[in-house]
């Protein structure tokens, strides 16, 4: 049951793996980060081949401008920087010749241009200053934040690639290079630089959860959900962490632990819809059909909005996996949270799970009487005829009558004929009414309707299902012929005779 039920549900919810952009848990906004803007805005030193130089007269303006920026006065530093550019570039005072100004106060309008979110201009700044001093390693890392604010990963990795590669190692710019190469899908060079970041700033939370993102994707499921466990001690109330290593957890087919993450998620009143529905299938897996119900039931209740289409499918994987009772319990719940407010559509189903559910009971009159009720509300709807051909087809299995038994499988084709014309019930329609002739030991007439079912879904069991019918369709054929010659022999005989 494990590989049938839990694993499509982690996959359905980006939990199994870390492939989809928008099942990354993203590092912390950079504005949001303590310091970062003062940090950023003032970022511009003195680094020799990666950064242009200044005049003395510059140097004494990005001194004023580091004191205001200091003092969080962002605009006064900006109406002071473009008014020096202003009066250089072309100056009022017409006794002064037009200067050159260096690509570092490009660079440092760029950053306030940045942190006013002003951000085509700021890109524009930082392509001038890297354009006009073309390693101008700064500019290419502040560059690349900017592509990052905007969601522009692929911008940014070749940002962030570049200023690597003119010596960056501070662990915020190899960190969003890990971010960036998750995003690009490329675990292993994410991996490798969250590892970089990490060595340089082990106590940032960013790195180690992008590190644990990293070996997740990679399968590396020991080491992310240690990591992940790192993180949980730092922070409980982080449903997010809980969910990613139960599902490490699941993956290594560590059943208990998931529980445990969960039902402590449950305690933590962390736990949603979603969460206690994958609890319960961990207990279905598990052989334990009450606590199941118990999570399904609470999945129920924690839902914004009554989801019947979920809550059924609880319902039946309690009744598929031979627990009607639970089942019956599970459905008795959902009637009982929607009252009077059930759709017809969901009305109908739920009525269908019951019929199954009265079906795997052997509760055969139970079933007539749903299926007889539902149909003259409803003579033409697929789904109900095709419950009431496999009604039929039990009935004629549960008879010993041989009048009755002819009478139920009569019923059975007819409604198993109706139920083919439609897409939503022609695979098993077709199935269905196939089998009935099987077991009719009338192969060669089963065979195009298995066929027909294997066209429309394909799958192993049923390929070899269908090679084993065409065998026996093959072998009555020759039967056939077989008898057939012989009475043409004999019938030849007669004639000489």
């Amino acid at each position: 049951m494990t590989k049938r039920i839990i694993l499509p549900l982690l996959t359905i919810w980006g939990l199994h793996s870390v492939h989809a952009e928008e099942s990354l848990i993203a590092p912390t906004a950079l504005f949001q980060q303590p310091g970062f803007a003062k940090e950023f805005v003032g970022s511009y030193g003195i680094l020799s081949d990666v950064e242009p130089d200044v005049t003395d007269t510059e140097q004494k303006l990005l001194g004023r401008l580091q004191s205001l920026f200091a003092e969080s006065k962002f605009k006064e530093a900006e109406d002071q920087l473009i008014l020096y550019i202003k009066e250089t570039t072309a100056p009022t005072d017409p006794n002064l010749q037009p200067g050159e100004i260096s690509p570092a106060l490009v660079f440092v309008l760029g950053n306030l241009y940045f942190q006013s979110e002003r951000l085509p201009d700021a890109e524009r700044a930082f392509k001038e200053a890297i354009k006009r001093f073309p390693k101008f390693r700064r500019a290419f890392t502040n560059l690349g934040f900017l592509y990052t604010s905007q969601n522009k990963m692929d911008e940014a990795l070749t940002a962030f690639q570049k200023s690597v590669e003119l010596g960056e190692k501070s662990a915020r710019v190899m960190g969003m290079l890990g971010y960036c190469y998750m995003f690009k899908q490329n675990a292993v060079a994410a991996e490798n630089a969250y590892r970089q970041a990490y060595l340089i700033d082990p106590n940032a939370r960013d790195w180690k959860l992008g590190l644990a993102q990293a070996l997740l994707m990679q399968d590396k499921y020991e080491d992310a959900a240690s990591m992940f466990g790192n993180l949980i001690k730092e922070n409980t109330q982080d449903r997010q962490l809980w969910m990613r290593q139960t599902s490490a957890y699941l993956a290594m087919e560590k059943f208990e632990e998931a529980i445990i993450n969960l039902e402590m998620m449950r305690m933590l009143k962390l736990a949603d819809e979603k969460s206690l529905v994958l609890l319960g299938n961990i207990y279905m897996d598990q052989s334990q059909p009450r606590l199941a119900l118990d999570a399904f039931s609470e999945a129920m209740s924690r839902a914004p909005k009554l989801d019947v289409t979920q809550a059924l499918k609880s319902a039946k994987i309690l009744n598929d996996n031979g627990h009607p009772k639970e089942a019956s319990e599970m459905v008795q719940k959902i009637r009982a949270a929607a009252g009077e407010n059930l759709a017809p559509a969901d009305r109908l189903n739920l009525d269908l799970t019951e019929v199954k559910i009265a079906r795997n009971n052997n509760q055969l009159d139970v079933v007539g009487a749903i299926l007889t009720r539902l149909l003259q509300e409803n003579p033409t709807n697929p789904e109900i005829l095709l419950e009431l051909a496999k009604h039929y087809d039990q009935c004629a299995k549960n008879e010993t009558d041989q009048e009755k038994i002819r009478k139920h499988i009569g019923e059975a084709k007819t409604n198993y004929m109706l139920a083919m014309q439609h897409e939503a019930t022609a695979y098993p329609a077709n199935l269905g009414y196939g089998q009935l002739l099987i077991r009719d030991n009338r192969a060669l007439e089963a065979l195009p309707f298995i066929e027909k079912a294997l066209s429309l879904k394909k799958s192993d069991s049923l390929e070899q299902y269908t090679s084993r019918v065409r065998r026996a369709a093959d072998r009555e054929k020759a039967r056939i012929e077989r008898e057939q010659a012989e009475r043409a022999n004999t019938e030849t005989k007669k004639s000489s005779s």
